[in-house]
Order: structure tokens, then C-alpha cells, then sequence
């Protein structure tokens, strides 16, 4: 299984996404778009990390699911 077969996104505002669970359509966290990067934040916005694009920040929140 990949991340897109458990996560999308829904445009939240310019730069900004917030991700969902394919299935049951709970909020798993958010991206925004930053000068150095994506930042990923999970569902209790905490920073997981920054990453280069919107694919690797949403396998590093698969990883952490």
C-alpha cells in the first residue's frame, strides 16, 4: 500500500493542505508550503517535519501511522 491509498489532500488556502484518511475521512494532519520546503504537521499540529515535496512529507506521515 502506498500513502495516495491512504491519504488525500483538499486545498486549505494559498500554500496550505490539509491531509485525510481515505477511508474514514478524519483530518490526519496538514501541509504548508514554507520557503524551505513542506511542513508536515499531524492531527494534533505538531511539526513531524519539513520535507522537499508533498509526496515525501505524506510518506513520512504514513511512517508515523
Amino acid at each position: 500500500m502506498t500513502h495516495s491509498e491512504h491519504f488525500y489532500l483538499t486545498e486549505n488556502g494559498h500554500g496550505r493542505w490539509i491531509i485525510r484518511h481515505q477511508i474514514t475521512d478524519i483530518m490526519a494532519g496538514t501541509i504548508l508550503r514554507t520557503a524551505g520546503g513542506f511542513r508536515l504537521k499531524n492531527d494534533n499540529a505538531r511539526t513531524v517535519g519539513n520535507f522537499d515535496s508533498i509526496e515525501s512529507a505524506l510518506e513520512g506521515l504514513y511512517a508515523t501511522v
